[in-house]
């Protein structure tokens, strides 16, 4: 069944393609299994949704709607159809595919979920950020599955910090959803580090809402496309909390016969006043036939606010090629060291030297 996805909030002409992604869902999908470490001291990981499933009764990026509204007193985002038999949504009905991760206290180790699947399989996972918690959640993909759906819901709740790293590195004919949803309370800080380097075509979802006072999103997003890949991405930020923060930086590089869209959207709702928002996107193309598109947006309902977004496309420059042949490195290996710079600065934020290793080792294949 083919589905719309991934669509921006405020739409932009129809000939230029940018709106929304399409993809045909034909498998039928099993519960994920994962690999779950260090899940302990102050990390509990149960089956099913969470008591505060009510309050995270929303989603984002790949799935996401125009604009958040309250229902009960949560954010809530609709659907991109109304239809109960969206075939996504027909697929988490069944509580099997869901689990919940709390995390209680400051915790030093990084919990560690690897998902490495061959068949094609399916996972939301609820992460609830307990008040004045600490922590690191990391998501790990990989195997030759042709179809998957992944999804992860945070909340985090009153001066709660915490770091989710999403790492991407599945077959090269793997179709997958991705999608991150988060809620921020008041002094919430949230990290996000996401790497993307496998895949046939990959849609990957963030949608964020900074809702408490002094609440903080920051992201960091490295990924190589390469062959015919493609890769299409829809990040929004929505700010309704006063004072609140939030840094969005995308950095990649294309190679050969791939695709990219990147849609990064900060939305400045009534009532944010004193906001900050900030997103930046660098593209590095090595190829004439790689095929770039970006655009990012600020829409904006609040007065008292302050917003920077930007994009810069380009070649490696002749002072950088120049360096480097001077020292001994052709051109090509010029190339492949500035690509892979630019994986491993967003990796070093990783707190995990085996989850580096992984990336490390799909890089020298």
């Amino acid at each position: 069944m083919e589905t719309t996805i991934n669509e921006i909030p405020s739409l932009t002409w129809n000939w230029m393609k940018l709106n929304r992604d399409k993809i045909t869902l034909n498998a039928a999908f099993s519960a994920a299994d994962a690999e779950i470490l260090n899940a302990k001291n102050g990390i509990t990981v149960e089956e099913g949704a969470p008591s505060e499933a009510a309050g995270l009764n929303f989603t984002s990026g790949v799935f996401n709607a125009k604009n958040p509204k309250l229902v009960d007193g949560h954010p809530h985002f609709d659907f991109v159809t109304e239809d109960k038999n969206h075939p996504v949504e027909a697929i988490f009905a069944d509580s099997n595919f869901s689990n919940t991760v709390r995390i209680n206290g400051k915790v030093e180790k990084p919990l560690i979920i690897n998902f490495s699947n061959d068949e094609n399989q399916a996972n939301l996972t609820y992460i609830i950020a307990e008040e004045n918690s600490e922590s690191t959640v990391v998501f790990v993909y990989e195997g030759k599955a042709s179809e998957s759906i992944y999804r992860a819901k945070i909340l985090a709740k009153e001066n709660a910090k915490i770091h989710i790293a999403k790492v991407q590195l599945l077959g090269s004919d793997s179709l997958q959803l991705d999608d991150t949803a988060v809620i921020a309370k008041d002094g919430a800080e949230v990290q996000f580090t996401q790497i993307e380097l496998g895949g046939h075509h990959v849609d990957s979802g963030l949608g964020v809402i900074l809702e408490g006072y002094k609440s903080r999103f920051t992201s960091e997003v490295a990924y190589t496309c390469k062959k015919d890949q493609m890769l299409d991405m829809n990040h929004i930020v929505y700010h309704t909390g006063k004072k609140s923060e939030c840094l969005m930086n995308v950095n990649g590089t294309l190679l050969e016969n791939a695709f990219k869209t990147y849609r990064g959207t900060i939305d400045f709702k009534n009532g944010c006043a004193g906001s900050k928002g900030n997103e930046m996107e660098e593209v590095l193309l090595l190829s004439p036939k790689a095929i770039n598109k970006s655009i990012p947006v600020i829409l904006c309902d609040e007065e008292d606010v302050e917003g920077e977004h930007g994009s810069t496309i380009g070649r490696l420059s002749k002072e950088v090629l120049f360096y480097m042949q001077s020292r001994g490195i052709s051109e090509a290996e010029a190339e492949k060291i500035m690509s892979r710079a630019k994986i491993q600065a967003a990796a070093s934020l990783i707190p995990s030297e085996e989850v580096k290793e992984k990336i490390n080792a799909y890089l020298d294949k």
